[in-house]
């Protein structure tokens, strides 16, 4: 029989072969398969009226205002519900063993799409509207592409308004010991919000495909790294102030 070393030690090594090693499939199959698709530039063409010479849905009411703005606004509040609860939970007896996971689950939240957010500001690839192409002045650029001198960034990648949605894959890490169901229930969730945002802003020609696969791939691994630095276990359900003291040892 294993000891608990053992178990512990087991337990990690299937965490990470079923978490990380998805992420660096889906990696590679971005940066080997993926371009050769053509599947950004093909899809982008259906909303695109080329006599027109504009993306008819850019400015669409129900879009902008429903689908982009308070979607945004939506998974703002639900990661601030998040922290709320949490410090309720020192009132709320039935909140209290759920405290370290409401917290984590706003971390994750906040966490994962500025970094989304950061990356974005630094990139140099434009939004389709923005490309040449597409009506703007911006050139297509290969993932790994320098910016040809005197262009202008076009700090459009990855997608930022689908990292909110993909943001709900928190709820997976944070309740998956505590509630299965639940974690996975919220790990669909995540994904499927994610890629309705996105495909909002594809339609609208805010981003690529591949700017919205990249913003899920980022938020994930951002959120798997949080995890290995503050995992909750079982036990942060019997005892949650120990768990929260023995993070606090750790750092």
């Amino acid at each position: 029989m294993l000891n608990e070393s053992q178990q512990q030690s087991a337990g990690s090594s299937h965490f990470w072969l079923k978490h990380l090693v998805p992420a660096l499939i889906f990696m590679l199959l971005m940066l080997l398969v993926y371009p050769h698709t053509h599947l950004d530039t093909r899809i982008t063409d259906l909303f695109f009226d080329g006599q027109l010479h504009r993306f008819t849905l850019k400015n669409d009411s129900f879009l902008t205002v429903w689908m982009h703005v308070r979607l945004k606004w939506l998974m703002v509040a639900i990661a601030l519900a998040s922290l709320v609860l949490a410090l309720l939970s020192s009132r709320l007896s039935s909140l209290k063993a759920y405290r370290l996971a409401l917290l984590w689950v706003f971390a994750g939240m906040v966490i994962s799409t500025t970094a989304v957010t950061v990356f974005k500001h630094y990139s140099m690839h434009g939004c389709p509207w923005d490309i040449a192409l597409y009506g703007g002045s911006l050139p297509l650029l290969d993932l790994f592409t320098s910016l040809p001198a005197g262009t202008e960034a076009g700090r459009c990648f990855p997608a930022g308004h689908p990292s909110g949605g993909f943001a709900l894959m928190a709820f997976y890490f944070a309740f998956m010991h505590i509630k299965p169901r639940l974690s996975v229930l919220m790990l669909w969730i995540g994904l499927l919000m994610g890629f309705l945002m996105g495909f909002v802003q594809i339609m609208r020609g805010a981003h690529f495909l591949s700017h919205v696969l990249w913003s899920g791939w980022l938020v994930w691994v951002i959120l798997v790294a949080l995890y290995w630095l503050w995992p909750l276990g079982k036990s942060a359900v019997r005892s949650p102030d120990t768990s929260l003291a023995l993070l606090m040892l750790r750092q």
